[in-house]
């Protein structure tokens, strides 16, 4: 029987992404039948596939209660949804790193305000970010994706964004953390792991005077080896998740004090898989395998 699968896209992108490509034609050369739709364009039918596959499902992150809601939807339809729905909704706010720290796992020190949190007082940022000694600090929402909305402040700038965080300006929840400067000097790593296994790694760094490094801040990726010790990191991120993931991306920056986690991705990561085809094939068998196996991905968390 052949295998229909749905790559989830966005409406501002609704193409299979370039990397992506790659995992469709390794699919279809194995018979399978794969097909692109954005989850947030309206009337758009997701029956009928035997697998839903989050890829570029960008922009939840500016509605990610409707987000929530579409995820809910298909798991009501009996969709099979790769990762699964429950996994993904851990991963959706960026407190899982609280949970992440409280596993044991190493994670750049993380703190969240509130939305509209007042900007004076022991609980504002100027205040947080002297109590801690961060003389320099990163703020990013709580539903956040590709940098957006991500800032940087310094100690002279911190009761500005506090005041716009508290007017509504900034959207809140965010989190903050403290600047990290060798993400300028060494990079930041983002590890590939397909069916829990390790498939590649890619360098990640941001053009001079910036500090996000995505690519349309004039970032570059460059494939890469990653030492021993921040293999041994990711592999332990991967095993503390709260449930296996067909596809995880963990990302982190080697500082003075070891490899630190920035983040984790099991919802619509980049996969690099233009710099590691094998990996985009590592893929297509975990997923081949994944849908006949029998009944979909259940939500037991």
């Amino acid at each position: 029987m052949t295998a229909r699968i749905c790559f989830v896209t966005c409406q501002r992108w609704p193409e299979i992404s370039e990397s992506d490509r790659v995992a469709q034609r390794a699919l279809e050369a194995r018979g399978a039948v794969v097909e692109g739709r954005p989850w947030n364009v309206l009337g758009t039918e997701f029956g009928g596939f035997d697998a839903v596959v989050l890829r570029s499902n960008w922009e939840y992150h500016l509605d990610p209660d409707g987000f929530r809601a579409w995820l809910d939807g298909l798991e009501r339809a009996g969709a099979r949804v790769w990762n699964p729905p429950d996994l993904v909704r851990w991963n959706l706010s960026k407190r899982y790193l609280e949970a992440l720290r409280a596993a044991g796992v190493p994670t750049v020190p993380t703190l969240f305000l509130e939305a509209h949190a007042p900007a004076a007082g022991p609980d504002g940022l100027p205040a947080l970010m002297a109590r801690h000694g961060w003389r320099r600090a990163v703020i990013k929402p709580e539903f956040g994706a590709s940098a957006h909305d991500t800032r940087l402040v310094t100690e002279a700038s911190a009761h500005d964004a506090a005041a716009a965080l508290e007017a509504g300006a900034i959207r809140g929840p965010v989190l903050i953390q403290p600047f990290v400067e060798e993400i300028q000097t060494r990079g930041e790593w983002s590890l590939i792991f397909i069916d829990s296994t390790f498939t590649h790694g890619v360098l990640k760094r941001p053009a001079t005077g910036e500090f996000r490094v995505q690519p349309r801040l004039g970032g570059t990726v460059t494939s890469g080896e990653p030492p021993d010790d921040v293999l041994a990191t990711a592999r332990a991120v991967v095993a503390a998740l709260p449930r296996p993931a067909l596809y995880a991306r963990i990302d982190g920056v080697e500082t003075r004090d070891g490899f630190r986690i920035m983040e984790v991705e099991v919802n619509e990561p980049g996969l690099f898989f233009t710099h590691a085809p094998h990996a985009a094939e590592r893929l297509a068998d975990a997923l081949l395998r994944a849908v006949s196996s029998g009944p979909a991905p259940s939500s037991t968390m």
